[in-house]
């Protein structure tokens, strides 16, 4: 389950500069004025996170569904973790006072896929699985859902938040029949989500065709026969 926040819980991304390629610049001294009373108190077994974020530990999930309390129950059947699901590998980096809210995305080496890339933060004692930060991220910059994330570009300290238009249901690219809607703008599959974007900003800013793109266009194929579906469209990166 993702962190739980305080009121005015999406605001919490204009606390960072989001390295992400996706949406303006947010101000990093923004005031969202969350209150954490009460997570980490001895026996809640949930943690802070960042500023105004809290998680239960791994085992636990939110005994109450009211967004200002803090306390976490063992999930039943699932002794110390979560039953069904996997807890993951924690970043093998420092998490002590100094790295306090630092957040780090690890990809899966199974997977091209960046949702399926796990976001984690350090509460200056021991990472935690920051599960749905992309989505809390994406949703601050006025994004409809979040692909997932990447790890921080080199020189950069926060991780790529993929940031997506369309409607984002979950699709499979070998079925999904890609259409242009102009020139520039496509529906399509794209990291098995739905979206309809602009290629140029999938080609460039999310890379979503591989990297050193500038620029991108939608192209979509005649139809043999008037009568004939063509093939799905696609988009060119240049």
């Amino acid at each position: 389950m993702p962190g739980r926040h305080a009121p005015l819980a999406l605001a919490l991304a204009a606390t960072l500069s989001w390295a992400s390629g996706c949406g303006d610049d947010l101000d990093p001294g923004a005031d969202v004025g969350s209150d954490r009373d009460g997570c980490g108190d001895p026996g809640s077994h949930s943690v802070p996170v960042d500023g105004h974020s809290c998680e239960c530990e791994p085992g636990y999930d939110w005994c109450s569904d009211a967004i200002d309390a803090f306390d976490c129950c063992p999930v039943q059947g699932s002794g110390d973790e979560e039953a069904g699901e996997d807890e993951g590998v924690p970043p093998d980096l420092p998490c002590d006072a100094e790295a306090l809210e630092q957040l780090v995305c690890l990809e899966d080496p199974d997977s091209e896929l960046p949702g399926d890339a796990r976001v984690w933060a350090c509460n200056g004692e021991a990472w935690i699985e920051a599960k749905g930060y992309s989505t809390f991220a994406c949703l601050a910059q006025g994004f409809p859902f979040a692909y997932g994330c990447r790890p921080a570009p080199e020189g950069a300290e926060l991780p790529e938040f993929l940031c997506g238009h369309g409607p984002g249901s979950t699709c499979d690219l070998a079925e999904f029949n890609a259409k242009c809607t102009d020139e520039d703008i496509i529906d399509a599959c794209v990291w098995g989500r739905r979206t309809i974007d602009r290629c140029s900003r999938l080609c460039s800013a999310l890379g979503a065709f591989g990297p050193g793109y500038t620029t991108g266009a939608c192209f979509q194929p005649e139809p043999p026969d008037p009568e004939s579906e063509p093939d799905p469209a696609s988009c060119v990166c240049e």
